[in-house]
C-alpha cells in the first residue's frame, strides 16, 4: 500500500470518529493509581513501584498529575500539571513546572505523547481501560535509525528507530 493510500484512509477513519471521543471523564481519571512498573531491556528486566496521582486544581481545566517510581530515599518523584490545551480537538498539555512541556493528544480514553529528550525518542501511552490505568512507554535511539525505501514515485524513505527499552504498567485505583 502506498503513503498516499494510507495517509487517506486515516484521514477518511478520522471523519468517521463520533463527536464524544475526545471527552476527558475527570471522574474516571482523578485518584490515586499504584502498580508495580516493568523495565524490559533487550538482555534483563526490573520492577519498581509506581504511584499515579491525578487531581484537581482550581484553575478549570488544569489537574496535578504527581508520579512517584519506587520507595523511600530512592524514589523518583515529579509533579506535572495537566493542562486542556483544547479539549474538543484532544489537545493537552503535560507541564513540567521547569520550561518542559510536553504536547498530549487524548481520544477515546488514551493520552498519547511522542517526545525526543538527549537523542532517544519516548512514545507514551496512558490508557484508562477497565477501571485502570495501563501505562507504556517505547524508548528508541534517534542517531541511527534503519533507512528503507526510496524516494521515487509512490515510494518514500522510511526510518525506522528501533525500541531498546519497553517501560509496562497497570495501575490500580486505591483511592479519591
Amino acid at each position: 500500500m502506498s503513503t498516499k493510500s494510507l495517509l487517506f484512509i486515516l484521514f477518511l477513519f478520522n471523519l468517521s470518529f463520533a463527536q464524544d471521543h475526545h471527552k476527558f471523564d475527570e471522574s474516571e481519571w482523578l485518584g490515586v493509581w499504584k502498580g508495580n512498573l516493568k523495565i524490559l531491556y533487550p538482555s534483563k528486566a526490573q520492577e519498581v513501584s509506581m504511584l499515579l496521582e491525578i487531581s484537581k486544581t482550581d484553575t478549570p481545566g488544569k489537574y496535578k498529575w504527581f508520579t512517584r517510581y519506587g520507595e523511600g530515599t530512592s524514589a523518583l518523584s515529579k509533579e506535572y500539571y495537566l493542562l486542556s490545551v483544547d479539549s474538543e480537538k484532544g489537545n493537552w498539555i503535560l507541564d513540567e513546572n521547569n520550561s518542559i512541556i510536553i504536547d498530549m493528544y487524548y481520544t477515546n480514553g488514551c493520552f498519547y505523547s511522542l517526545f525526543e529528550v538527549q537523542k532517544s525518542l519516548l512514545n507514551t501511552i496512558y490508557r484508562l481501560e477497565e477501571g485502570k490505568i495501563k501505562f507504556e512507554v517505547l524508548s528508541s535511539k534517534t542517531d541511527n535509525p534503519n533507512v528503507s525505501g526510496k524516494n521515487e514515485g509512490d515510494l518514500y524513505e522510511v526510518k525506522s528507530y528501533p525500541v531498546f527499552v519497553v517501560q509496562k504498567s497497570v495501575l490500580s485505583k486505591e483511592r479519591y
